[in-house]
């Protein structure tokens, strides 16, 4: 699973994300109820705490991903740096979405992986999400009653609680691109250490990758890097 996070404000949208991959282990076990027969159970287990869910493409655009992962036993990430080399750079935002969500959409079987597409087309801002299995892309930062906020994606539970009330949200028309970073990280933190606490599988953890996109550059101020770990 996956936790990720787009706040859009008037400076600029921030992508954060996790770097939890999870997954299951089928065992058999005996049926109490039935002598002699099995059942399948499934473990839940942690595949990685360094899987890349935000991504620079083009120099100009900012996706992240929640949901599969892997598709057909690959890493998404091969399946989007693929993506970035053989298609030509798009010329919105809003083409990218389109192309993004066709070239996932010819994977048979069709993965169960969402994304958050942002990006500057001039002086406008936009960011979409995506759905591969439901086929849909919504521009979230485009309605009758508010242009800037927050999207996410993923294990959002903890999400839905921190902003259940209007008032528990941040005025985002007046939110400086610092204080949307934060807030970026803050809620994936506080997700990862609820979870902590609370009886349940933590499916949210990791490094906490940050992009900032802004009309004159797209730049990551936080990027996991390959280190020694022994």
């Amino acid at each position: 699973m996956s936790l990720i996070i787009g706040v859009y404000i008037p400076t600029g949208i921030i992508l954060s994300g996790d770097s939890r991959t999870t997954g299951t282990i089928p065992s058999q076990i005996p049926n109490p109820q039935s002598p002699g027969q099995n059942l399948t159970v499934h473990t839940n287990i942690v595949v990685s705490d360094f899987t890349n869910k935000i991504f620079k493409m083009y120099d100009r655009f900012g996706i992240s991903t929640f949901g599969n992962s892997h598709i057909n036993n690959l890493p998404i990430a091969h399946f989007i740096e693929q993506f970035e080399a053989s298609n030509p750079a798009p010329a919105t935002t809003t083409d990218l979405a389109t192309n993004l969500l066709a070239h996932f959409r010819t994977f048979n079987p069709i993965p169960a992986t969402g994304f958050l597409v942002a990006g500057y087309d001039n002086n406008d801002q936009f960011i979409y999400g995506i759905d591969v299995a439901n086929n849909t892309s919504t521009r979230h930062n485009f309605t009758t009653q508010q242009i800037f906020g927050v999207a996410w994606g993923g294990d959002s539970d903890i999400v839905g609680r921190l902003l259940s009330t209007q008032n528990s949200m941040p005025i985002f028309e007046v939110m400086n691109l610092q204080d949307a970073i934060d807030y970026s990280r803050h809620l994936i933190r506080t997700t990862i250490d609820q979870m902590r606490f609370e009886p349940r599988f933590p499916t949210v953890g990791g490094n906490i990758d940050t992009l900032v996109i802004t009309n004159a550059s797209t730049e990551f101020i936080d990027l996991k890097k390959l280190k020694l770990t022994n």
